[in-house]
């Protein structure tokens, strides 16, 4: 008996033992938030390459009451590591942040950076089409803001400056024909685009948008708006398949041809029974918008059309106005 007890006492400190050393070998093969191996673990933020935007004093030490060592010119350079007080750098856009970077004469150097200013600048060959008044920048950060300001256009851009502190959107170098190159810096209120300028064929009933998400935007089926087919001008597309586009009464609007009512729609004059709640869509081409459901029901249908995947859509007259339906 004595033997037995004796022997619990045994496990029971071999087992304590065993989960104070594990959890002790836990905590050493932590590393603290602010070092190397802690910055390299992935949880950084802090971009392999970044682009000096200007003269940068090259530290030896993160401290600037310290000589600096040298200086470097405007060029891309590799990033070693982040001295921060927490392990994520998306924790404020504001101030300034040590960075220690490679260089080829004198080995890693630390540069002291304002947050936005910490990014890569890429070329680009893009197009913006700028949806609001936007405010013009010297440089990709905020603090360079000029009193130059952009009606709602399209421009061409030739760089952009992507940054973890980037507040919004990444910043776009544009080309102006007054003020030569700006910058478009903090401002979500853009869509890139691709200039077409050629004839679009709107062969039905189109939607016609104020804005590129009226589609999206619609609450009730009295607030949708359409032109009659025509050809339209269409000067820009965005990634979605919205066209910005010139009518034949000069006006400027969007549309989505597959906002629009369907080719090879069949006239009818035929009662459909339905036997479960159905959906109402403005288009049986998109999945929205939808207004409402129909219970169970008789309805009649004035027009049918047959999806490309062999489904029958009916149109009918409802308190939402003429809807179509697929039962």
């Amino acid at each position: 008996m004595v033997k037995a007890r004796c022997m619990k006492r045994i496990i029971a400190v071999i087992l304590s033992f065993g989960l104070i050393f594990s959890f002790t070998i836990g905590l050493d093969a932590a590393a603290p938030p602010n070092s190397s191996a802690y910055q390299k673990s992935g949880r950084s933020m802090l971009p392999p390459v970044i682009s000096l935007l200007e003269d940068t004093n090259l530290y030896p030490v993160p401290d600037e009451s310290v000589e600096p060592w040298a200086a470097l010119t405007p060029q891309d350079v590799s990033t070693v590591e982040a001295d921060v007080d927490h392990p994520y750098l998306e924790g404020d856009t504001q101030g300034k942040i040590w960075i220690k970077i490679k260089t080829t004469w004198l080995g890693d150097l630390w540069v002291h950076l304002e947050r936005e200013k910490v990014g890569i600048l890429k070329p680009a060959d893009t197009y913006l089409a700028l949806l609001w008044d936007a405010r013009l920048y010297s440089e990709p950060v905020r603090s360079a803001m000029t009193e130059a300001v952009l009606s709602p256009q399209t421009v061409h851009a030739n760089a952009v400056f992507e940054s973890p502190f980037a507040m919004y959107s990444s910043s776009y170098r544009i080309e102006t024909s007054w003020l030569g190159d700006r910058w478009i810096v903090a401002n979500p209120h853009y869509l890139q685009v691709e200039v077409l300028n050629s004839e679009l064929d709107l062969p039905t009933e189109t939607l016609y948008m104020d804005e590129y998400d009226t589609a999206n935007r619609l609450q009730r089926s009295s607030d949708a708006r359409f032109i009659p087919a025509q050809k339209v001008f269409a000067m820009e597309k965005t990634d979605n398949g919205v066209y910005h586009v010139r009518g034949q009464n000069g006006s400027t609007f969007w549309v989505n041809p597959q906002f629009a009512q369907p080719v090879g729609v069949k006239k009818i004059d035929e009662t459909i029974e339905l036997t479960k709640n159905t959906e109402q869509h403005l288009f049986p081409t998109m999945p929205f918008p939808i207004f409402g459901l129909i219970s169970p029901q008789k309805v009649n249908a004035f027009e049918q059309w047959d999806d490309p995947q062999g489904n029958r859509w009916y149109r009918i007259h409802s308190w939402s106005g003429e809807m179509w339906i697929q039962p």
